[in-house]
This record gives structure tokens, sequence and C-alpha cells, in this order.
């Protein structure tokens, strides 16, 4: 089982490609940080049933932060290249331009991860997810 946790957008506008994403590679459980009234309702958090949280203290699961290749909110110290996906894996993939820090998540890290790019930008959540989505399906054979 693998959840994906993960924060509504602070600006006002839902960015469909999480509809898409997430249907090609659904996960088992969806965490959203925000108020569900904030949520629009025709996207794929409604057809998910996804729970709302404020934090993921006392969530079950293996904790993995992906962190910027640069290190500039969380530092990730392990690579997604050598990453071993852990079967209870709760994926926190923070906001594009507004990421959680440590505290507002609820409890440290087990890993922290990284995707190693090209360029020294972030990606946006979404490409993160589909990144480690897919890594997840063809490292579990």
């Amino acid at each position: 089982m693998f959840t994906v946790a993960l924060p509504l957008p602070n600006n006002g506008t839902y960015q469909t490609q999480w509809d898409y994403i997430l249907s090609s590679f659904p996960p088992d459980r969806l965490i959203v940080f925000g108020n569900p009234d904030d949520a629009p309702s025709t996207n794929v958090f409604s057809r998910m049933d996804a729970t709302y949280a404020d934090s993921l203290n006392g969530q079950k699961g293996t904790l993995v932060v992906l962190a910027p290749d640069n290190g500039q909110y969380v530092q990730g110290d392990e690579s997604l290249v050598d990453f071993e996906h852990p079967d209870d894996a709760i994926y926190y993939f923070g906001g594009d331009k507004s990421h959680l820090g440590l505290q507002q998540i609820g409890r440290p890290p087990d890993h922290r991860v990284f995707i190693p790019t090209a360029s020294r930008d972030d990606l946006f959540s979404w490409q993160a997810y589909a990144m480690v989505a897919w890594d997840r399906v063809m490292k579990s054979g």
C-alpha cells in the first residue's frame, strides 16, 4: 500500500495535471493538506475520496519526503535512482512554490529523496509524482 500526501494549491487555482497523473498512477490513499471546502468538486481529490489532514502526525507508514535537487527546502540525501521504495510508503510532495516545512508535516521523514535533474530548477509537484510513481512501478517488477 502506498499513500500520496500533498497540499491543495494556495493560490486559488487547481492544476488539472494532478487529475491526469493520479488517474494514471492511482495511489492506495490520498492525503490532502488544506480545507476540503477549497478543493474544486470536479477534481480527482473528490473522486478518490481524499483524506484531509493538518499534518502527517499519527499517519502510519514510512514517510518519504521528495526534496528538490538543490535542497532549497528540505535537503535530500537519497537519489531516486538508487532509492528502494518501501511497501508502506507515504510520499509527500510539496506545493510547486509554497513547500511545507518539516515542522508543518508533523513528523520527521524516514527518507529524504531527491530527483536528480539537468538543471537546478525545482520540479512541479505533479511532475515529481509522475517520476516517482513510474519509478516505483518499474522497480517493483
